[in-house]
């Protein structure tokens, strides 16, 4: 029974070893790039979610593989770049207080792009996708027409920065829950509003393919975005 127990233990402390190991060779590796100092939030595998010292609202990912390290960093600075330039204009669409987050993808990680604004980027790379994942606290499942003219400035908001693609994700969430973090970490917790471990009364899902100026062959013409009134027709309730 001792001997079990010893080796139970032991593994449990190579596992810890192991787990360390692995956080503090991704920070150092951060470090030595960017010159800056990071914070570990949690660890998966090899996969170590961080954030530079200090900002907690970037938050992104780096992975080891079989060529080195590959991290996130760069995408996650441009977004909170991009979200603090259109703040305003966010806001004024959303109930007060409600939690957004943009993401940015696609934009390339080269290190040497580590001096560019967010608006170099998206001038000169045009295959970027841009996000807005957002919350809405509603006491019941929603009437959406109370938020379908806001939804829809939000989506011509994202198609005015000229990418080729753009996401409008809005989950509809009861007022008990907290969902701050959730959104806080959606550029790497990948997990839809479907998914999500909350009371979720619907969701709100609308891209580039339903642009009426161009929009997607495979697309039903009722769910393009004519104008508000679409939005409605692109709410998918989870509710039974």
């Amino acid at each position: 029974m001792k001997i079990v127990k010893i080796t139970m233990l032991l593994f449990f402390f190579m596992g810890v070893v192991g787990c360390s190991n692995t956080e503090e060779k991704a920070l150092q590796y951060l470090e030595d790039k960017y010159a800056e100092e990071f914070e570990v939030m949690w660890v998966n595998d090899d996969l170590v979610t961080v954030h530079p010292k200090g900002k907690t609202d970037v938050v992104f990912s780096i992975q080891e593989d079989g060529n080195g390290y590959v991290d996130t960093y760069l995408p996650a600075k441009w977004a909170q770049e991009l979200q603090e330039k259109l703040k305003v204009d966010i806001e004024k669409e959303l109930p007060l207080g409600a939690p957004y987050k943009v993401i940015l993808r696609n934009t390339g990680t080269d290190p040497d792009l580590m001096g560019k604004s967010v608006e170099e980027i998206l001038q000169f790379n045009k295959n970027v996708n841009v996000s807005i994942i957002a919350g809405i606290k509603t006491n019941d499942s929603p009437d959406v027409s109370q938020y379908s003219q806001n939804l829809y400035n939000l989506f011509n908001l994202m198609k005015s920065l000229n990418t080729e693609q753009y996401v409008l994700s809005v989950g509809f969430v009861d007022e008990s829950e907290d969902i701050s973090e959730f959104i806080n970490t959606a550029y790497t917790n990948n997990i839809p509003w479907s998914k999500l471990e909350k009371k979720v009364y619907g969701e709100v899902n609308v891209d580039f393919r339903l642009d009426p100026e161009n929009p997607s062959p495979n697309v039903e013409p009722r769910m393009i975005l004519n104008g508000p009134e679409n939005i409605i027709d692109n709410y998918e309730s989870f509710m039974e």
